[in-house]
């Protein structure tokens, strides 16, 4: 049976005509009213077939398990079924185990970034996904480091081959040093 589409809001609006309080005319006054009445009727009639569909589901379900527990076959269904999820169950443990040890790659690489750098990786996205943002984006995270190449530092050892040019040796002579120990000032 077709069942009329009732607008709630037409419900409500002879409270609002009703109501002579209010001197503003009704936008929807042209509009056709469903009585109360009405309303209520063709509620408890959807209410009712509502009921009857799944009552009748319920039934159709019941006939056909027992068509099934007649043939015997709602065994070898049950047999199949359980063949299949014992296959799958191995399956499924190491996907789990393989998704705990992603998720703890991803927890020790976000621990590895900067504290304020943290917060960008997004966190709707699966486990699998934010680690390939991460592979991709790394390199705009983390700061690379230089390498030392000892610029600025003062002291230390002075190189091993202390040879010196003629116009240093002649230097050391004119302040009266030897050259070897020119040369250990010289790298000071």
């Amino acid at each position: 049976m077709p069942s009329k589409k009732v607008d709630v809001a037409e419900e409500e609006e002879p409270k609002e005509k009703e109501d002579k309080g209010s001197p503003a005319p009704s936008a929807k006054s042209d509009e056709h009213m469903i009585p109360k009445s009405r309303l209520d009727e063709v509620l408890e009639q959807n209410r009712k077939l509502q009921e009857q569909l799944a009552t009748t589901e319920k039934e159709r379900q019941d006939q056909l398990e027992e068509q099934l527990k007649e043939q015997g076959k709602w065994k070898e269904i049950a047999e199949q079924r359980a063949n299949d999820l014992a296959k799958l169950k191995p399956k499924a443990e190491q996907a789990d185990a393989a998704e705990t040890t992603l998720k703890e790659v991803l927890t020790s690489q976000i621990a590895e970034l900067p504290e304020p750098m943290r917060n960008l990786v997004p966190a709707d996205l699966t486990t699998q996904q934010q680690l390939a943002w991460l592979a991709k984006n790394r390199s705009l995270l983390v700061k690379s480091k230089p390498v030392d190449i000892g610029a600025g530092k003062k002291g230390g050892e002075p190189p091993e081959n202390l040879d010196l040019t003629p116009e240093e040796i002649e230097y050391a002579q004119k302040f009266g040093v030897k050259p070897e120990e020119y040369a250990k000032f010289r790298f000071r």
